[in-house]
């Protein structure tokens, strides 16, 4: 078990697959922590006003979803860089054969 972990972490594609679930996880996580402390906070949040508007009710009509389009934003700009980085490496790789 030990051999396969060191294996996949000098492996490219394994160093790849694992920063995308790291990445995955973590932005999963925002998610998660946005969604619920707009839920689970929705009473104490609507003390507090933004433009005119409690601040529960902007979280749920378009605050969250402005976070996820973020987070989307956010998955999309880095996968394309993790894409280039070992699109190269794994170029560098197959020349040196």
């Amino acid at each position: 078990m030990a051999a396969q972990i060191k294996k996949q972490q000098s492996d490219p594609a394994g160093r790849y697959w694992q920063r995308t679930r790291r990445m995955t996880l973590w932005l999963l996580l925002a998610w998660f922590a946005v969604t619920f402390s707009a839920i689970f906070f929705a009473r104490s949040l609507s003390a507090y006003t933004l433009l005119g508007w409690p601040i529960s009710f902007f979280m749920a009509a378009q605050g969250s979803i402005l976070i996820y389009v973020a987070i989307i934003a956010i998955y999309a700009l880095r996968m394309r860089a993790l894409d280039k980085t070992y699109l190269l490496e794994k170029n560098d790789s197959t020349h040196e054969d």
